[in-house]
């Protein structure tokens, strides 16, 4: 569009600002459900808080003067940063949704080599062991997570939930010898695990690396959701050939989708705007891009300069929300460049998630780690890019620098980063929205949660388009024809 005022002169079915990975989803969401959309950022770039950082970007966020050096870091162009990087499983809901939305068509995506969990062990001489999580009887087997005693349980145990139908109780009969039904249908995961016991630390990796539960709150959900989160584990293993995880991640990073997204938006008739002139000028200035209401206390429009985009929908991310979000943590994170893979991995290729259970690493929060190299173009030949993020714990006083909440809630993982060419901290606020939108239709997504996955965040998109629907979202094979 020649003059963005044009797009201000015209009403929408609704107006996304910010183009994160949440905003995206749902305004293909919108587009393919046949709404009109128009699509703002008030950055001159693709992603917000999500983007993904060429190495120049990278440095001149985190690094202020300090320039990068080709000499230590090899071909800059190479790199591709992700601020918020995700995988994707890839039986998961995001898959399925770039799939109805017709995206899918405009990426190319790689398995992700490795899906591994940290463990406390003293009888290591680096007092931890790092080994692929086991969700199969030959994983099982050969873990060296597990006992003589354990390995055959677990081996019993992952065959059963490879079977169990959550519509067909006469699959819910376990036990090889004593066979018992149980109960799923009003059973808790504290019972479950009663009945099947594991020893804690098999259930500790098994719920937080394989159903991807962040806290301990398993123990009081469904026993037929704790099965059909461990399946999706399982299916997404098996979902293409020659996975080794059940993660998929973008080549060039995550910076793709919204770019796939605005192709998808100009497919029917939505607009996506950056804050970038022909000229590379800004379009919009200081306090633009803010919502106006009308009588009846719902939004109008979205405003900039004298100029007024008319909808009756508004959503988007929390910066643009001032007074409308609550703060509900903190998170802090490091991202390192490096020349060798984390130390402690036992072969797990170029790319890969650990996940550090809360209870192994003296916390109650997980911490995470994901490490990704040039075999998905985000990095040089020989250099990779590993990501370490957390929910912060302790107390954080005004003069606490992110390295220094870093160093005390991240420590688990830093010692896996040997000799990082370089490494970047940053802590930002967690923020969720005050209320649910319905009554002002306005609705904003939360901040992005510390987890290496996608599974929370296309929890929230999903929530979200069941607020402004009404509806849950049923997802097809690909968009209408």
């Amino acid at each position: 569009m020649e003059d963005w005022t044009q797009a201000f002169s015209e009403e929408w079915d609704a107006v996304v600002l910010g183009t994160g990975m949440k905003e995206c989803l749902l305004s293909g969401l919108l587009s393919v459900a046949g709404k009109r959309v128009l699509h703002l950022d008030r950055n001159g770039y693709y992603g917000g808080a999500s983007a993904t950082l060429d190495i120049h970007q990278l440095f001149e966020k985190f690094a202020g003067a300090e320039k990068p050096a080709k000499e230590t870091l090899g071909s800059l162009r190479d790199y591709n940063v992700d601020m918020m990087p995700k995988c994707i499983m890839a039986g998961g809901q995001l898959m399925k949704v770039l799939i109805h939305t017709g995206v899918a068509n405009y990426m190319e995506f790689k398995p992700v080599d490795g899906s591994s969990v940290y463990n406390a062990s003293k009888s290591s001489p680096e007092g931890y062991k790092i080994a692929k999580v086991p969700v199969s009887p030959k994983d099982a087997m050969k873990s060296p997570l597990l006992s003589m005693t354990e390995k055959a349980k677990m081996a019993q145990f992952t065959l059963w939930v490879s079977t169990v139908r959550a519509e067909d109780p006469k699959t819910w009969v376990a036990g090889t010898v004593m066979k018992k039904k149980l109960a799923l249908d009003t059973m808790d995961g504290a019972a479950f695990w009663k009945y099947w016991a594991l020893e804690k630390k098999t259930i500790e990796f098994l719920m937080h690396s394989c159903a991807l539960y962040r806290d301990e709150s398993f123990m009081a959900k469904p026993a037929l959701e704790i099965i059909a989160k461990m399946q999706l584990y399982l299916d997404s293993m098996t979902r293409f050939a020659g996975m080794t995880s059940p993660f998929l991640y973008p080549l060039y990073g995550l910076g793709e989708l919204p770019q796939a997204f605005a192709r998808l938006a100009a497919v029917h008739g939505g607009t996506y705007m950056l804050n970038r002139g022909l000229e590379g000028a800004p379009m919009f200035g200081e306090g633009d891009l803010t919502v106006e209401y009308g009588p009846d206390g719902k939004c109008s429009g979205v405003k900039a300069g004298e100029h007024i985009a008319r909808t009756k929908l508004v959503l988007g991310d929390p910066s643009y929300f001032g007074g409308k979000t609550k703060k509900v943590g903190q998170a802090v994170r490091a991202i390192a460049l490096l020349d060798a893979l984390p130390a402690g991995l036992d072969g797990g290729g170029e790319s890969g998630q650990v996940i550090f259970p809360g209870g192994q690493v003296g916390r109650t929060n997980d911490l995470y780690l994901f490490y990704i190299g040039a075999s998905h173009k985000v990095a040089p030949e020989g250099k990779f890019l590993a990501f370490l993020s957390t929910t912060v714990e302790l107390p954080v006083l005004p003069a606490d620098s992110p390295q220094q909440i870093a160093a005390r809630e991240l420590g688990a993982g830093l010692q896996l980063l040997k000799a990082p060419l370089k490494i970047f901290y940053d802590a930002y606020d967690l923020e969720a929205p005050a209320a649910d939108g319905v009554a002002d239709q306005v609705f904003i997504s939360e901040s992005y949660d510390p987890t290496s996955h996608f599974e929370t965040a296309i929890s929230d998109v999903m929530a979200i388009w069941k607020r402004i629907t009404g509806k849950d979202l049923v997802l097809t094979d690909g968009p209408p024809q």
